[in-house]
């Protein structure tokens, strides 16, 4: 038997199309989480920044990713400060399109 290797955890018991959005979302999760760290914000300082309550920045950073949606993911990362594009090479067929987050002011 061959040994198999996934991208991520989520590959492995979830369909292709399913795991690259949960793995998308645990990375943005945990990049959020550091960035609010980073600035040594509250918890309920991260929610009057971010517009939304307490709980939620709990449950974000606890890993609760499934009570989340990537827009409003991409909506705290405005907020603190970074702009997300999605790039495709033009001329490289075998290029893969990226997904990049740049930091705008803060952070």
């Amino acid at each position: 038997m061959a040994i198999q290797f996934f991208d991520s955890p989520f590959h492995v018991t979830h369909e292709k199309e399913v795991s690259s959005k949960i793995a998308l979302k645990m990375e943005l999760s945990m990049f959020i989480t550091d960035c609010i760290k980073t600035l040594g914000l509250k918890q309920s300082e991260a929610a009057t920044r971010l517009n939304v309550t307490q709980s939620r920045i709990s449950e974000l950073t606890t890993g609760k990713i499934e009570k989340f949606t990537i827009d409003a993911m991409m909506d705290m990362l405005d907020k603190l400060g970074f702009r997300t594009t999605f790039t495709f090479p033009s001329n490289d067929a075998g290029a893969t399109p990226q997904i990049v987050i740049s930091q705008a002011n803060v952070c």
